[in-house]
C-alpha cells in the first residue's frame, strides 16, 4: 500500500481540464468508500470544467447497463451544450 502512494504521489496535482460530466448510482457501493463525500462536494476544485454531477436514485455501480436511457440522454445533452 506505501509503494502505491509513493508511485501515485506525483499525480495528485493533477486536474482535468477538458468539459466533464459526473454520472453515478445513488447505490455504487464506491460512494461509501471513506472521504467520497468529500471527494464528490469538491469535485470542481480537480475538475474544474465539470458542468453536472448526476446521481440516479436505486442505481447500482454499472450505471451505463443500469440506465442507459438516462446516461445516454444526459451525455447528449452534455455533448449538445459543448
Amino acid at each position: 500500500m506505501d509503494r502505491n502512494w509513493e508511485l501515485l504521489a506525483p499525480g495528485l496535482e493533477c486536474r482535468v481540464t477538458v468539459p466533464a460530466l459526473y454520472i453515478a448510482g445513488d447505490r455504487d457501493l464506491v460512494l461509501a468508500f471513506r472521504g467520497m463525500d468529500q471527494v464528490i462536494a469538491n469535485l470542481s476544485m480537480f475538475v474544474p470544467q465539470s458542468r453536472r454531477k448526476l446521481l440516479f436514485p436505486g442505481c447500482g455501480h454499472w450505471t451505463q447497463q443500469e440506465r442507459a436511457q438516462e446516461v445516454n440522454q444526459a451525455v447528449v445533452e452534455f455533448v449538445q451544450r459543448l
